[in-house]
């Protein structure tokens, strides 16, 4: 009887086993599982991101669309504009 009580620990063992094995590395297991949520987490990460600087570009086209001191500063800063007969000069600094 001691041999068949062994032999059933090492059978109940190795099923527990086995059961643990396909259940973290089948598919939709454990691991996956984990996998899966890291993923989605840096996907949310993503998104709220972006949606930060959608937001941000909203208030900008909304800004250009209403103000005329807007157009003129980014039409000054990002494309080097002058209104007719202003003089621009620019300092070099050589070190």
């Amino acid at each position: 009887m001691g041999k068949f009580k062994k032999l059933s620990y090492v059978i109940v063992f190795v099923v527990i086993i086995l059961i643990l094995l396909v259940l973290t590395f089948s598919e939709r297991g454990f691991y996956d599982n984990y996998v899966y949520r890291k993923k989605l987490n840096e996907l949310q990460t993503t998104i709220d991101s972006l949606k930060r600087v959608n937001d941000s570009l909203a208030v900008e086209i909304e800004l250009l669309r209403t103000s005329n001191d807007k157009i003129e500063k980014v039409a000054r800063e990002k494309y080097g504009m002058i209104k007719p007969g202003e003089k621009v000069y620019r300092i070099r600094i050589e070190e």
